[in-house]
């Protein structure tokens, strides 16, 4: 329907080094030919990836955001749309369960989010898989199976491949049940971070420097004081190492800010450090790269 109104969208393709040249090809050709029959502009960029270091899914998914970004801001549009749907939303899920993810995490990917000048949005997150394929069947619409979803060296293929299918026989609509939960997350997410807004509003910030009455904290439930060092992540570093928050160095960070010891201590917190002493507690970037790793928060 959107791609009906002239100018209103732009249909984008990344493509990753990870595949075979020929099939990476062949999916950007396929994309193509559907915005040629939709009459809508198409624009491409690569992402490579291969060969840098750490996690391959995560550097994969990061170029990807980052080139989308890129072509949204050349061609001047306010809103990024992507395609993840409920039964991708299911696996995120399972994958922050099993890394003993927090609050946030478990609300799973939001319906929308900042991404650089634009906003991310997934419009068919309460939509499966096979809701999806019997529209495009309906539609004569040919799709490619990307054939690296087959590699269960990947976690998220050996969620998809191996887990989901034993959670379907017991429960076929667990997929929109994932997407209800998801959001009743997020929900109680929003109310948490109203709370830890109110505790802030009693700190000073600056120059990316937090500082607060270590008494103001002491008295606030251990469960909410979990979720400052995140929210730092968020505000100053633009969730840059929001992801290297352990609940170990949180739980540290917190009983030091709660014990009745007077003796400073510093604790490393993911990307940022916390300086505890007697009457102030202050929340500041790390110096270095040496990020904790754990449990997320």
């Amino acid at each position: 329907m959107i791609a009906q109104i002239p100018g209103s969208c732009v249909i984008a393709h990344i493509q990753h080094d990870i595949r075979h040249p020929e099939h990476t090809h062949a999916d950007r050709e396929l994309v193509e030919s559907l915005a040629q029959r939709c009459g809508v502009p198409f624009t491409h960029a690569p992402a490579r990836v291969t060969d840098l270091p750490g996690n391959l899914e995560a550097n994969a998914r990061e170029a990807r955001y980052q080139a989308l970004q890129q072509l949204a801001a050349e061609q001047n549009c306010p809103f990024i749309a992507t395609a993840h749907h409920a039964d991708d939303q299911l696996e995120t899920l399972m994958i922050n369960l099993m890394r003993g993810s927090g609050l946030r995490a478990m609300g799973g990917m939001d319906p929308a989010t900042s991404l650089g000048s634009s906003v991310l949005i997934r419009p068919m997150l309460e939509i499966t898989r096979d809701e999806i394929l019997a529209f495009l069947s309906r539609a004569s619409l040919k799709w490619n199976e990307d054939e690296t979803n087959q590699d269960t060296s990947y976690t998220r293929n050996q969620i998809r491949h191996q887990l989901l299918p034993v959670m379907r026989q017991i429960d076929t609509d667990i997929a929109q049940h994932a997407a209800q939960w998801a959001a009743d997350f997020s929900q109680a997410q929003q109310l948490v971070d109203t709370q830890v807004t109110q505790i802030l509003a009693r700190a000073s910030r600056k120059n990316q420097r937090w500082t607060c009455d270590r008494s103001v904290l002491s008295d606030q439930p251990s469960f909410l004081l979990g979720f400052i060092p995140g929210r730092f992540c968020i505000d100053e570093l633009n969730r840059i190492g929001l992801d290297k928050i352990t609940r170990r160095a949180i739980e540290a960070w917190s009983r030091a800010v709660k014990s009745d010891s007077t003796d400073p201590t510093t604790h490393r917190i993911g990307p940022i450090v916390a300086h505890v002493d007697a009457h102030s507690v202050c929340i500041e970037p790390a110096i270095d790269n040496d990020q904790s790793t754990g449990a997320h928060v």
